[in-house]
């Protein structure tokens, strides 16, 4: 819909905070009672956002290729999650308004049918994944956030070596800021070699 679409590039310019219907409206060069026809308020607008910013990433993860390993799928899934919301400015904030997601319950249902197969009871693989979609969320957020303070990653930060020699360390290897992606690659390893570990067990 082309008014979704113009939220979304609107979404880009003034943010999560500074989106209304009446100024999509001037956008539009419509009035803002045009828009109240396709949308009850602001809440409802969106929600059909959040749904079509996931549109292009998730078209393609409905089905895992022939044989394909659910540990991999699960990542390649969380990948694609990401770089959706990081697509967009608030994105992580807007995913919270997501709501139908149903287009998205193919792929999922399959993921839970492979993770089911590798020993997983089917409780625990839907706290699997919800557990690895938090860790993509709040990893999307705490970037954005990072930009929209505009907090400088790179800043210099003075640790007292004698006191805190660790963190002395540790802060010589941030020297040009926080590595967001990295973040996100090891924390999604981590879940899911633990992950691989307990289907191990279950087996």
């Amino acid at each position: 819909m082309a008014i979704v679409k113009q939220g979304l590039a609107l979404l880009n310019e003034v943010g999560l905070d500074g989106l209304s219907l009446r100024r999509l409206a001037r956008e539009l060069g419509v009035q803002a009672p045009a828009l109240y026809r396709h949308f009850a308020g602001k809440d409802d607008l969106l929600h059909a956002m959040a749904d079509a910013m996931f549109d292009a990433e998730m078209a393609a993860l409905d089905r895992p290729p022939p044989g394909a390993d659910w540990g991999d799928w699960l990542a390649e899934r969380s990948r694609a999650v990401r770089r959706a919301m990081l697509s967009y400015r608030d994105g992580g904030r807007l995913r919270e308004h997501m709501d139908d997601p149903a287009d998205h319950w193919p792929g999922l249902e399959l993921l839970l049918q492979m993770m089911e197969e590798a020993g997983f009871t089917a409780e625990e693989a839907l706290s699997a994944v919800f557990a690895v979609g938090n860790h993509v969320l709040g990893s999307v957020i705490a970037e954005q956030e990072s930009r929209q303070f505009d907090r400088p990653s790179g800043r210099d930060v003075h640790i007292d070596p004698r006191r805190f020699p660790r963190l002395a360390r540790a802060a010589t290897l941030r020297t040009c800021g926080r590595d967001f992606e990295g973040e996100f690659e090891y924390g999604l390893k981590v879940f899911i070699a633990g992950l691989r570990g307990m289907s191990a067990r279950a087996r």
